[in-house]
């Protein structure tokens, strides 16, 4: 077995995903690296800075070990190992702050209220839409991608926030077709680091589907109620709740007439009534109606963040990383 060779059974043996290893290995190796002692220890250092490895650990042929281990918070599914939790929480910590590294810096969002935020997105439009909360965390510094490889084969989370000093990022990883779902997970998010659920270097990873009613970690509750008064200026909505006897199309009409009224997204007008009624497949077929047709909104979110971020603030060998992560095809613009 070679020294790459191993180094891969190495990080498989964390958990790590071959997709992520993949995905992280630099385009630069070749057979003629092998050969290179400089270059073998340039790999593990490249290798350490994209999924959050103690260097030291990779050159001196040990058990390799996650960075920021210690410093996460999981929500809604108790994490198997402690090694799951290091890889979880050291991937995100380390992409996070390639992320911040790579977005301008912007005013705080500890202690900013939902409304304050509500008002200020409805100054210029008539709803709090997706788009606007993109726009919002780029404007306060806030980098926001969404996923496509993720660092364990076995386990998916629904969205993730890294706080790096006093800046934040925002991992999304829950997808959907239609842009109301992923404007809630993401208001969610926002909501944590407002109300200060995160600490210093802190990472919050979330596996609960933020949409589930019934929760009990008080942190949810709170993150839930401030997602919802930022979408739709109450943290307890309930929209048309008396309209469970109308068909979808007659939901999704008496939705559309009344949004730009009460000033509420159309799609998350219908998630509130699926919330408020238990009618989620009405609600369903309402938000069909809706969009017309469904879209993988993860390209809407990260088109923003292609275009937001400063690629050059990067390494050379962390923009293929996250163009990846991005879902972007390899050497596809690396670098501008």
């Amino acid at each position: 077995m070679g020294d790459s060779d191993k180094v891969r059974w190495d990080l498989r043996s964390l958990g790590l995903s071959d997709v992520i290893i993949d995905a992280a290995w630099p385009d630069w190796w070749s057979a003629a690296a092998e050969a290179s002692p400089s270059a073998q220890a340039e790999l593990r250092f490249s290798l350490s800075r994209k999924l959050g490895l103690d260097p030291r650990s990779l050159l001196d042929d040990e058990q390799p070990r996650f960075v920021w281990r210690d410093e996460g918070k999981f929500k809604g599914l108790n994490v198997d190992t402690p090694v799951e939790r290091g890889a979880l929480v050291s991937f995100g910590a380390a992409v996070g702050r390639a992320l911040v590294a790579a977005a301008s810096p912007g005013p705080p969002l500890v202690g900013v209220a939902a409304l304050e935020l509500r008002a200020s997105i409805l100054r210029k439009q008539s709803y709090v839409r997706l788009i606007d909360l993109l726009a919002l965390c780029w404007a306060v510094g806030v980098p926001t991608v969404h996923l496509r490889i993720f660092p364990l084969a076995a386990k998916r989370f629904a969205a993730m926030i890294v706080r790096a000093a006093d800046r934040f990022a925002i991992l999304l990883a829950r997808d959907s077709q239609y842009p109301a779902p992923v404007a809630f997970y993401l208001a969610h998010e926002i909501g944590h680091a407002a109300l200060g659920h995160i600490g210093r270097d802190g990472v919050l990873v979330d596996f609960a589907d933020p949409l589930r009613p019934v929760k009990t970690d008080d942190e949810e509750r709170a993150a839930d109620g401030y997602a919802l008064t930022l979408l739709t200026g109450m943290a307890e909505p309930r929209i048309l709740s008396e309209a469970t006897r109308y068909s979808a199309e007659a939901l999704a009409q008496a939705i559309l007439a009344s949004a730009d009224e009460l000033h509420i997204e159309p799609g998350v007008m219908a998630m509130c009534f699926g919330h408020s009624t238990s009618a989620w497949d009405k609600a369903q077929a309402a938000m069909k109606i809706i969009y017309t047709s469904p879209r993988p909104v993860w390209k809407e979110v990260n088109a923003v963040a292609a275009e937001q971020m400063d690629w050059s603030a990067l390494p050379g060998d962390m923009q293929p990383y996250l163009r990846a992560l991005l879902g972007e095809e390899p050497n596809v613009g690396s670098g501008s």
